[in-house]
């Protein structure tokens, strides 16, 4: 699924020119409010200054384990986005730090809503997560999800990177195939190319180095 590809949403369809139109991963409405979650040296919030859609944004650096992240009343939005995590956590007891972290972000998020998040994959054999706040398996996320209240789970592949990626695509198989064929078809030897199109292709899919979840908040 190609990122950049324009979808009409709240009755915009232009697109930045240095940036991924997210919102065919949101369930973005007229009147949704968003929050979101950014760090200071990227410009994921000005992707949505540009693309008309209003929010509030915080920076990440508030969503440590010290300091609590509501600052805003519970169910006051419609979506949170937090594409590379809540802000960098302890070495120690990380997983529990972001357990009680999406605690509290679901309760900011009204029934119906969704969370974005992004996160390294621990398992990334290249080691490139380094730009995420939080490192897991998709195992791993999932059950926090489920701890934290959140309902249905969509998870996405993305690359070559996570925040201007060229390409954004449902965690399966076929969807990856399509990518890498796509992408590589003049650069990569065609017996190469035909290894992606063998079962192996699902067992790449544990190894690419970094996910985007997209969390629902059942009604």
């Amino acid at each position: 699924m190609d990122s950049k590809k324009p979808k009409e949403t709240a009755g915009h369809i232009s697109l930045p020119n240095h940036g991924v139109d997210w919102r065919f991963l949101l369930p973005i409405q007229e009147n949704s409010r968003m929050l979101v979650i950014h760090s200071e040296d990227s410009d994921y919030d000005r992707s949505f200054h540009d693309l008309g859609i209003p929010f509030d944004a915080v920076s990440s650096d508030t969503f440590t384990a010290d300091r609590s992240p509501l600052q805003f009343e519970s169910g006051s939005f419609d979506i949170v986005s937090a594409p590379l995590g809540f802000g960098r956590q302890d070495r120690s007891g990380r997983q529990n730090q972001l357990a009680q972290t999406l605690l509290s972000v679901r309760s900011l998020i009204r029934a119906g809503g969704a969370l974005l998040l992004g996160f390294s994959n621990r398992w990334d054999i290249r080691r490139k997560g380094g730009e995420f706040s939080h490192s897991s398996t998709i195992r791993e996320m999932s059950h926090i999800l489920q701890q934290a209240g959140f309902g249905t789970v969509h998870y996405y592949g993305a690359f070559p990177e996570p925040l201007t990626p060229e390409y954004i695509f449902p965690l399966n198989a076929q969807s990856l195939m399509f990518a890498l064929n796509h992408r590589y078809q003049h650069k990569l030897p065609g017996y190469f190319l035909k290894l992606t199109r063998t079962p192996a292709t699902k067992a790449l899919l544990n190894f690419l180095p970094f996910f985007y979840v997209v969390a629902r908040v059942d009604k």
